[in-house]
C-alpha cells in the first residue's frame, strides 16, 4: 500500500511540474516517509485519531534497492551542490555582503543530531541528581513566610530553584523524562490565595475568643485520686512524675494513669465546653475564614520517570558491566541522557553513549508498564530515526514477532530478547563488535 501511494504521488507531481530533473524524481519516496515520520513524532506513537498515520510496526520493512537509492541520491546531492555553493561565497566576498555559509550547511548531513546544549547538560545533571537522592524525587520546600514554594534540587545544577517551568517541560509530552505528581495540598485565604501563611485557630464557640486552655481529668490508679490536669504536676512532654494526693512516683504512665474526661474551658468568658470552635487564620492580614471557605493549591513533586527500568530490571546488576563494555569500544557511557532529534523534540536516552568522532551508541530499555509491544516498540523506532544514532539497541523485548524483528532490523536497530542479565551482556558484546569495526572502517 505505501508504494502504490508513493507512485501515485511521484505520478501527480511530475504532472504538474515538468521542470524537475531525474534525481528529484527518485527522491519524494524518500521525503514521503520523512513526513511520515513527523507527522508520528507531532502525533505520539499511541493514538485513536482515525486518520493516524501507519505505524512502523505495520510497515513492511523498506527494500535493499529504496535504501541504495536513497543513499545514492543524497550523496550525488551533496556532491552537486558543493562547487555551487562555492561560488556563492566567491561572488559575496567582492560585494562584501553577509552571507550564510551555505557549503557549512550542505555538507553536514541532514541525520545531525544536536546532543550538547547547555540545556540538555542540566538535564542530565538533574536526573543524576534524583537517582543520587534519598528521596528518589525532587522534593518540593513550602516557605509559610515568604509565600515561595521551591525546589532545592535546582541549586546543584546552577538553576534558579524557583523554576518550576522547567521541571514542568521536563514531564511534558515532548520531553517525558519527569513525572509530576501531587505532593501536597495546602489550604490558603480565599482572599489572598498567595499568602500561605496560614494557620488554624481554636476559640470559644460562645464569645469567640482564643484564650481557651484544654482540660481533662486525671486518675492515680494506685491511689483512686481523680483531679483536672491543673492539678497535676504535668512536664511539657505530657508525663506525670508524682500523684498530687499521696506523693508516690508515677514510674509507668499508661498503666498508672487514667484520663476518663476531657474539656475545654474559656478564660475570657469563663464557659465550659466539649467542642471548640475550629477556624483558619492568615497571618499575613490578619483575618479569620472558615475551613469551607479556604481555596486549596496542590503543590506538585516530581519523579523519574519509570526509575524501575534501571533500578529495578534485569539490567541493575550488570549495569557497570555494560558501562565499562562501553568504554572497552572507547565510547562513554552515561545514564539518562536527553538528545535533542532532527523534529526539535527530546528524546530520553536510557543509556548514551558517544566516542571521540561524534558516533553514539543509544541503548533503550523498555518501559514494563507499556500497554502492548507493538505501541512501545513503535515509540522507540521513532525515537531511533529522529536521533539518528550510529549504533541503536533495544532491551527487553522478549515476546516480539518475526516481522517486528525484521522491521527493526531494516533499519539498523538491533534487538536484544534476552532477559538472563549475563545473556544480555552477551548479545550486546556481540552487537557492539560486528558494529563498531565497520563503522571504523
Amino acid at each position: 500500500m505505501l508504494k502504490f501511494d508513493i507512485k501515485n504521488r511521484l505520478k501527480f507531481e511530475n504532472k504538474g511540474d515538468l521542470s524537475k530533473s531525474k534525481d528529484d524524481a527518485k527522491d519524494p519516496e524518500n521525503s514521503l516517509k520523512n513526513e511520515m515520520i513527523a507527522s508520528i513524532l507531532k502525533r505520539g506513537s499511541k493514538t485513536n485519531d482515525k486518520d493516524a498515520p501507519v505505524t512502523f510496526v505495520d510497515l513492511d520493512p523498506p527494500s535493499v534497492e529504496q535504501k541504495q537509492e536513497s543513499l545514492v541520491t543524497e550523496k550525488t546531492k551533496i556532491v552537486e551542490e558543493k562547487p555551487q555553493a562555492k561560488i556563492v561565497e566567491e561572488k559575496s566576498v567582492p560585494l562584501k555582503v553577509e552571507t550564510p555559509k551555505v557549503e557549512q550547511i550542505d555538507v553536514k548531513s541532514s541525520t545531525e543530531i544536536k546532543t550538547t546544549s547547555p540545556e540538555t547538560a542540566k538535564i542530565t545533571q538533574l536526573l543524576k541528581a534524583i537517582e543520587l537522592s534519598e528521596e528518589k524525587m525532587i522534593v518540593p520546600n513550602v516557605d509559610m513566610n515568604q509565600g515561595l514554594i521551591t525546589y532545592p534540587i535546582l541549586d546543584q545544577i546552577g538553576e534558579d530553584p524557583t523554576n518550576l517551568d522547567l521541571l514542568d517541560k521536563l514531564s511534558s509530552d515532548s520531553i517525558d523524562v519527569l513525572d509530576k505528581i501531587t505532593y501536597e495540598r495546602l489550604s490558603v485565604c480565599p482572599k489572598h490565595p498567595e499568602s500561605l501563611s496560614v494557620t488554624v485557630r481554636l476559640l470559644c464557640p460562645k464569645c469567640n475568643s482564643t484564650d481557651i486552655l484544654k482540660l481533662h481529668l486525671i486518675e492515680h490508679k494506685r491511689c483512686g485520686y481523680i483531679s483536672e490536669n491543673i492539678n497535676f504536676d504535668v512536664a511539657p512532654d505530657g508525663t506525670i512524675s508524682k500523684c498530687p494526693s499521696c506523693k508516690k512516683e508515677i514510674k509507668n504512665m499508661k498503666s498508672e494513669i487514667a484520663t476518663p474526661a476531657l474539656w475545654y474551658t474559656c478564660d475570657g468568658c469563663k464557659e465550659k465546653f466539649d467542642d471548640v470552635l475550629v477556624k483558619l487564620h492568615c497571618r499575613k492580614y490578619n483575618h479569620d475564614f472558615d475551613i469551607n471557605q479556604s481555596h486549596i493549591i496542590t503543590v506538585p513533586g516530581f519523579r523519574l520517570k519509570n526509575l524501575a527500568d534501571i533500578s529495578n530490571s534485569s539490567i541493575s546488576p550488570i549495569l557497570s558491566q555494560l558501562k565499562s563494555m562501553l568504554k572497552s569500544y572507547e565510547f562513554s557511557a552515561e545514564e539518562n541522557y536527553t538528545v535533542t532529534g532532527k523534529s526539535g523534540n527530546s528524546h530520553h536516552i536510557n543509556i548514551h553513549g558517544a566516542d571521540t568522532h561524534q558516533r553514539t551508541v543509544f541503548i533503550f530499555i523498555k518501559n514494563p508498564n507499556a500497554e502492548n509491544d507493538n505501541s512501545e516498540l513503535n515509540s522507540k523506532i521513532i525515537e531511533v530515526l529522529d536521533t539518528t544514532p550510529t549504533v541503536a539497541i533495544l532491551i527487553g523485548f522478549p515476546s516480539i514477532s518475526e516481522k517486528a524483528k525484521s522491521i527493526t532490523s531494516s533499519y539498523n536497530i538491533s534487538l536484544v530478547t534476552e532477559q538472563d542479565p549475563q545473556e544480555i551482556l552477551t548479545s550486546i558484546d556481540r552487537i557492539l563488535s560486528d558494529k563498531v569495526p565497520k563503522i571504523e572502517g
